[in-house]
């Protein structure tokens, strides 16, 4: 997670400079008045409600996942970090003794951008509760911690006594930061998360309200509001139908399979054979393994990491993927213990609500998103004609039939699979000879 590690990153700064025993954090006046500010913030407190948020909030965790597995805060770093006035202003930060760019290069770090060089000279180099819930909660929840009157009385007392802090403060209201703000607001990554947080009820205008009283700086007008909700991604949506399993009833069926019936552990055990290695790897070194592969990772539906997952637990030789890279996780499903995979995959599909997975399945497919678009791929006659080229081929057959002999069932998994989520695709038996 790209964005966990910018987010510790800046964490450990400031939570660091919370010692005030930074040295190479920077050195002169500024530094000092802005550490004073820094030491004003409740960070462990900060830290407590963020842990608990992150671990028990799921629209919050849903915020994180998307900014994890989004490029969004990536593209807008790059995109703030390309505004010539906002190199202005790090300039003038890090001339009056702030090491800013140590900050910046933290967090590009982080996200894989290149680093930014510093100017020359003054270059440091730095070594339960109860919670409101939601994305506004959060902020509501930070914000008790926070004792203005002591921000008020600090930034007035600086204003008055340091001749940096003064210098700093103009700059804020200089043109050239109020040319920052102009071209961030109309970032499209800033407008995303911007409009991702309102749907959220998080009140964004009490930013623009300080900068506008304290540093006479106008942010422009509220972007139009768009029906933006942060995009899930197709794992997301496929998620859904794994929500409406009864879970516990679900790992128990399995788990009396695995420890009482000895042809399901016998099939599982050919998994692990140099037989059953050398039959897949026949075909997965077919053309048209290697063209459905492709084309699901193209319809992002990664499925390579998941190859090579799946060679690492049967302790087969790495996957060698075509040309690209991810995920492909095989649903199963289809009788009594004893009878082996067959009867396993009954009696969990017969856990499956089906009508509500068909309903869930037909309620996606009423929308554009990552689902129905990737539904409507893997079902066209373009795959359907891939996948059946891939069931004629020897190599296929010669695995099926092998598995079946030793009792892995895919039958049964592929039929499991449709009760889970009722996709319609293509199946030998559907191909036409």
């Amino acid at each position: 997670m790209k964005f966990t590690l910018a987010l510790f990153a800046v964490l450990a700064v400031i939570g660091l400079s919370q010692t005030h025993k930074l040295p190479n954090f920077g050195k002169g006046p500024l530094h000092e008045d802005i550490q004073d500010i820094l030491d004003l913030v409740p960070m462990g407190e900060i830290v407590t409600v963020t842990l608990d948020y992150m671990s028990k909030d799921a629209q919050f965790q849903e915020v994180i996942e998307f900014l994890s597995t989004s490029t969004v805060l990536k593209d807008l770093t790059v995109d703030v970090e390309a505004i010539p006035e906002v190199i202005n202003l790090l300039n003038f930060l890090q001339k009056e003794g702030v090491d800013i760019y140590f900050v910046i290069n933290s967090i590009n770090k982080a996200f894989g951008i290149k680093e930014l060089v510093p100017p020359a000279s003054n270059v440091y180099s730095m070594v339960p509760m109860k919670r409101t819930g939601g994305v506004a909660g959060y902020f509501k929840d930070i914000k008790k911690f926070f004792n203005y009157d002591s921000f008020i009385r600090i930034y007035v007392q600086k204003l008055d006594t340091s001749p940096a802090f003064g210098r700093f403060v103009r700059e804020l209201k200089s043109n050239n930061f109020q040319q920052v703000v102009n071209k961030v607001y109309l970032s499209k990554p800033f407008q995303i998360i911007a409009n991702g947080f309102k749907n959220y009820g998080v009140n964004l205008q009490i930013i623009a309200d300080i900068m506008r009283i304290v540093l006479g700086i106008t942010v422009p007008n509220t972007p139009q509001q768009s029906t933006f909700v942060f995009e899930r991604t197709l794992i997301e949506e496929l998620g859904d139908f794994m929500k409406l399993i009864p879970l516990d009833k679900f790992v128990d069926t399995a788990i009396e399979y695995f420890t009482k019936d000895q042809k399901v552990r016998s099939a599982f055990a050919y998994t692990l054979t140099s037989e059953f290695h050398e039959l897949l790897r026949d075909v997965e070194t077919l053309k048209e393994h290697q063209t459905v592969v492709i084309y699901l990772e193209k319809q992002g539906f990664h499925v390579i990491e998941g190859i090579q997952e799946f060679h690492k637990v049967i302790g087969m030789d790495k996957y060698v993927p075509p040309k690209i890279q991810n995920i492909l996780k095989s649903q199963i499903g289809v009788q009594k213990v004893g009878d082996g995979m067959g009867a396993m995959f009954k009696d969990l599909g017969d856990l499956v609500p089906t009508k509500k997975t068909q309903a869930l399945y037909d309620e996606k497919m009423k929308t554009r998103n990552a689902f129905s678009e990737f539904v409507e791929k893997i079902t066209s006659p373009e795959i359907k004609k891939d996948l059946c080229d891939l069931y004629a081929q020897s190599a296929h057959q010669k695995l099926l039939t092998n598995c079946m002999e030793h009792g892995l069932d895919l039958k049964a998994m592929s039929e499991f699979s449709r009760k889970l989520i009722p996709i319609p695709i293509p199946t030998p038996s559907k191909c036409v000879a």
